[in-house]
């Protein structure tokens, strides 16, 4: 067990995981995807955040059915120098056929912008994220979008580009919202919709239309407020799934379906099931 505080919602899909980085927070990936197994979970994506890390980490989880696979630069992880190399080495991957050990890339990220981190490099920040929406376009994969304390910049270029995919770890208002909607964009959830300081979030969660909606953990981080403090991994979707359904006065049944129908349309995967182990 990963912790007594895990819980399960059978058919969920985590949309956004880093099971590799699991480790640096004491947990063992074997036994989180074992447990998620077991938990009836549906389907976990795990994202890259720098090209050369999908072999690592196929090589890690790719014999495990539940798992899907993403490739991306992280905006953090942009630095002067190295761009080209690292676009050239994503662009190979996906030119020679968009897979992995003859299983599809489904998603191209985590990519976006972060001026939290690193504002002196915004300028290259934005040049990079338009040539990683080529490529996703050039492939018709969706894009996952981090977006943190760049929030103008990012519309700007969602208004400009149109590019197909996932806001991902919403942590805007429901203004903002709205403007990524409007844009054709999904909208997904994690832990700090749970926290005390997050109205904006929760209000913008409410208002995302069935169809444009996902649930994710970002594990190892953001783990929801029952847990703050713990690491976070797919155990704990639960807690964001109820929060969401408390917020849209459904069942957190009905959030399941709606945000797996959902993530399996994006990424173009099917549920995993324990008939398939």
């Amino acid at each position: 067990m990963m912790d007594a505080a895990s819980r399960y919602m059978p058919g969920s899909i985590d949309s956004h995981a880093h099971l590799e980085l699991l480790s640096r927070r004491g947990l063992d990936a074997d036994s989180v995807l074992a447990e998620a197994k077991a938990g009836g979970i549906a389907g976990i994506i795990d994202v890259g955040v720098v090209p050369s890390d999908l072999e690592r980490r196929f090589a890690a989880f790719g014999g495990q059915g539940i798992v899907s696979f993403t490739s991306g630069l992280h905006p953090t992880s942009v630095t002067p120098g190295r761009v080209d190399e690292e676009l050239a080495l994503l662009a190979a991957t996906l030119d020679g056929g968009a897979t992995v050990g003859n299983r599809p890339v489904v998603a191209v990220g985590e990519v976006g912008l972060d001026y939290y981190h690193t504002g002196d490099h915004a300028r290259l920040q934005l040049e990079t994220l338009e040539r990683l929406a080529t490529l996703a376009s050039r492939h018709d994969l969706p894009l996952i979008l981090h977006n943190r304390a760049s929030e103008s910049d990012m519309l700007a270029f969602l208004r400009r580009v149109r590019p197909r995919g996932v806001m991902h770890c919403f942590s805007q208002d429901a203004e903002y919202c709205a403007g990524c909607l409007d844009l054709g964009l999904l909208i997904s959830f994690g832990g700090n919709l749970t926290y005390r300081s997050s109205d904006g979030i929760r209000a913008a969660a409410a208002m995302v239309p069935d169809d444009r909606l996902l649930v994710e953990t970002d594990s190892p981080y953001l783990s929801p407020q029952a847990v703050r403090g713990a690491a976070n991994h797919p155990g704990h979707l639960a807690y964001t799934v109820e929060a969401l359904a408390d917020l849209r006065g459904v069942s957190a049944e009905q959030v399941v379906r709606v945000t797996s129908a959902n993530a399996c349309a994006l990424f173009g995967i099917a549920p995993w099931s324990a008939d398939e182990a």
